[in-house]
């Protein structure tokens, strides 16, 4: 195994699998490539709740990349230091699945690793669908990592 495909939507949700990818990168000594999909800017701008309407021009496209590479290296810094990372910002061209799949299959891509669920709301209820489909048609194997466990409240 050489190369891991870890993927995060920069959610708090996401970040459960980033110990997990640390741990496979050092175990086979493998690259990890640190993978966001841009989807469009509106829903970027509902993901760092901006308080202004954004419509998708150039300039607005370059800030949110040069945003979203400053996380994903702020990712690599604090979770995944030590390790040979790069950080790569795909622009959606389709299904947020389907550009990762042909990321896999184009990159020779020998484990994806990614959370079981991302962002909360209409996504959650659809149950990581993004991550289910992702399983359902990867070109490799895939390690998917869930949320922390969080027992109900006892009764002493």
């Amino acid at each position: 195994m050489k190369k891991i495909l870890l993927t995060t939507d920069l959610s708090e949700e996401s970040k459960v699998a980033f110990a997990a990818a640390k741990e496979y990168a050092q175990a086979f000594n493998a690259d990890i490539i640190l993978l966001a999909i841009i989807e469009d800017p509106a829903q970027a701008a509902m993901i760092y709740a901006l308080d202004f309407p954004v419509h998708p021009d150039s300039e607005i496209q370059m800030q949110m990349k040069q945003k979203v590479l400053q996380d994903l290296e702020n990712i690599k810094n604090v979770h995944l230091s030590g390790l040979s990372v790069t950080p790569i910002i795909l622009e959606a061209n389709g299904p947020v699945h389907t550009e990762i799949i042909n990321y896999a299959k184009n990159n020779s891509i020998d484990l994806i690793i990614m959370a079981t669920h991302g962002r909360t709301g209409l996504s959650r209820i659809l149950i990581g669908s993004i991550t289910e489909r992702v399983v359902r048609e990867a070109p490799c194997q895939i390690l998917t990592v869930p949320g922390e466990y969080k027992p109900a409240n006892k009764k002493n």
